[in-house]
């Protein structure tokens, strides 16, 4: 009998990792909740950016509808602290403390040694330019710092390191299970607004965020030399793109429409038995 994407899932060891996208954490967390009704039961979850929060809630143990709870509790002055923009750790808007402080009313541990099961965050350093992935220490600080916008949020000092959003560089943490016992890797990933049908971000938040930003397709071709280096090993990759709702820290009465989207598309593609019907064999 031939399978479902769902059905090959729940017999293998999987990972979930979740892509940088400007407020796709509602959407990240949609699939999630997908995934696991579906009896998924990640392994190892990793993520960047938005999809940092998404990977450290699930991480730290809560339930996926726990998790779409509290992001639907997220209103604007939970992370709108400006500031002047000129610190010590470099120049930002917003200080990000009110960010710190709700990750700290959520999540039920603080962190990563304390999670569940593992979690993997990234983090952009500004020192050497290079991504990392965070794996110890402050899983509030992991966070953080994966969503430190550049220009937009202050950097974050962690260890005497300075730290940038890790979608600055590399949009989908993959190398890192590249020698784990992970069989399959499921890649929630959103690609950008011009690769959907729609047009590139434009305004305040696009041209603060990204002007010293690494190409997007050299982005892209990061994350797809990735999967096909994994695949060489062995490993089973499964993408899931499809298009997604756009929201920003203007919209987010978009929030629940966006996170029920991720959701029953998610659900839609599980239940098929090609895995072409998730959206995408590539990383856009």
């Amino acid at each position: 009998m031939t399978q479902t994407v769902a059905q090959k899932l729940q017999g293998s060891s999987v990972a979930v990792s979740f892509s940088s996208a400007f407020f796709g954490f509602y959407h990240h967390a949609g699939v999630l909740k997908a995934l696991v009704e579906n009896g998924v039961t990640p392994a190892q979850v990793a993520g960047t950016s938005a999809g940092a929060i998404v990977a450290a809630m699930y991480g730290a143990g809560m339930s996926p509808d726990e998790i779409c709870d509290a992001l639907l509790t997220i209103k604007r002055k939970d992370f709108w602290d400006f500031q002047f923009p000129f610190t010590k750790t470099g120049f930002g808007w917003l200080a990000g403390k009110r960010f710190a402080a709700a990750l700290s009313r959520m999540l039920p541990v603080h962190n990563f040694e304390s999670c569940r099961i593992p979690v993997s965050l990234g983090v952009y350093r500004v020192r050497d330019g290079r991504s990392v992935q965070m794996q110890s220490g402050s899983l509030i600080q992991g966070v953080v710092a994966s969503c430190a916008v550049p220009y937009l949020f202050q950097p974050v000092s962690i260890g005497g390191e300075i730290y940038w959003d890790g979608g600055f560089q590399e949009k989908t943490p993959l190398g890192l299970f590249a020698h784990t016992d992970i069989e399959t890797i499921f890649v929630s990933h959103m690609p950008p607004r011009e690769h959907r049908g729609g047009t590139a971000k434009k305004g305040l938040f696009a041209n603060i965020a990204f002007t010293a930003d690494t190409p997007p397709e050299e982005r892209r071709e990061r994350d797809r030399a990735a999967v096909r280096i994994l695949r060489e090993m062995g490993k089973s990759v499964i993408v899931f793109s499809p298009d997604r709702i756009w929201l920003g820290p203007f919209s987010l009465d978009k929030a629940e429409e966006a996170m029920t989207y991720g959701y029953e598309k998610a659900c839609h593609a599980l239940a098929q038995t090609d895995e072409t019907a998730l959206g995408s064999d590539e990383l856009r």
